[in-house]
């Protein structure tokens, strides 16, 4: 039996529908790329990448990448790691060979006629769950009301994004008081800056939030500067997060080396499933805590569950347009947890037709 493979790789950008949350203020911030990838038997496997330079990786997939792949072997990305990009670089080409790390491991696991949370080992049956509804979009009462409902629904805590809408650290401090105030002391709350503080900025908010108890401060800084992060680290007033959407096993190093306590793999950016799970276990033996964010928990909930046996995930309530396209049936909180599909590969169930009405290109 051959298993050569065959790719299409489309651009996706959905248009947001009634009821879903408040969306970010990028252009780009729901446009992804899927990549359908078929072996010689028909067996089809879904890799997904999200929103930077889409149509630039959906070209280097749908040219050179399938050029090559359609030569290669049983395992194909070890080959085209070496051929396109011998130097560890990073941007377009790890963000391609994510989505088809993604397509591969979906396939291979309906091949076993298993999950992927099941080939990987089936560490634990479910995962806690962190929802992130704190949108700058929303003012004080819309984001309290927000929060409090995602508690009482059982999430084990809330992210809130900070450092936008050109608040102040002391407005910022204000609305993250009232949902503390609203979710109580046992739920935990996660502030997420998306790296638009500078250091001293950090510091300030640092500062402030001492009483907050910040289960982290996730990626404060721009750039995810490992020297700025170390220095907050060191100065130990919050736990730091970061790691969201690197693309090297050098720069995960680099951030646990930094100090900081939560590590953030995210495999539709890091070079794939198994590349996350490469990242979180080296975290992990450094002495992190692993809570992939950046979206994408239909995929990461897999790797999540089935390779570790701690760590929460995040449920983007932002991304529900990109969800319900791939997963009719989504995924729902049962006491604070939510488990992974256990059809065969990622679960999914594409909508053709939804797909097709939001391909850009």
């Amino acid at each position: 039996m051959t298993q050569r493979f065959s790719l299409r790789a489309t651009v996706h950008s959905p248009p947001a529908m009634p009821g879903d949350a408040a969306p970010y203020a990028g252009a780009d911030s729901f446009t992804f790329v899927r990549v359908e990838l078929r072996d010689g038997d028909g067996v089809t496997g879904n890799g997904f990448t999200g929103r930077f330079l889409a149509p630039e990786v959906a070209h280097f997939l749908n040219g050179a990448a399938a050029e090559a792949l359609a030569e290669a072997g049983d395992d194909p990305l070890p080959d085209l790691r070496r051929r396109f990009n011998p130097r560890a670089m990073t941007g377009v080409v790890v963000s391609a060979l994510s989505a088809l790390e993604i397509a591969l491991c979906d396939l291979r696991a309906k091949r076993l006629g298993l999950s992927v949370a099941q080939m990987l080992g089936g560490a634990r049956a479910s995962a806690p769950v962190h929802v992130t509804c704190g949108f700058p979009a929303l003012d004080t009462q819309a984001l309290v009301e927000a929060c409090g409902a995602e508690v009482a629904a059982g999430a084990r805590g809330v992210k809130v994004l900070i450092a936008a809408k050109g608040r102040t650290v002391a407005q910022d401090l204000a609305r993250l008081r009232a949902v503390r105030d609203a979710i109580g002391p046992g739920a935990e709350l996660i502030a997420d800056a998306n790296c638009r503080m500078d250091l001293d900025t950090a510091r300030a908010f640092s500062r402030g939030a001492v009483e907050l108890n910040l289960a982290w401060l996730e990626e404060p800084v721009a750039g995810n500067d490992r020297h700025a992060l170390a220095s907050l680290a060191a100065e130990g007033r919050v736990p730091i997060g970061a790691g969201q959407m690197e693309q090297s096993a050098d720069r995960f190093d680099l951030l646990t080396e930094a100090g900081i306590d939560v590590l953030q793999p995210n495999a539709v950016f890091a070079g794939g499933i198994c590349a996350a799970v490469a990242a979180a276990q080296a975290g992990a033996a450094a002495g992190c805590a692993v809570s992939p964010a950046g979206g994408w928990d239909l995929v990461n909930l897999h790797w999540m569950c089935g390779a570790l046996t701690d760590g929460a995930v995040e449920l983007h309530r932002a991304q529900t347009r990109i969800a319900r396209m791939l997963l009719p049936d989504l995924p729902t909180m049962s006491e604070g947890n939510m488990s992974p599909s256990d059809r065969p590969g990622l679960g999914l169930m594409p909508d053709e037709e939804r797909l097709a009405a939001c391909r850009v290109g």
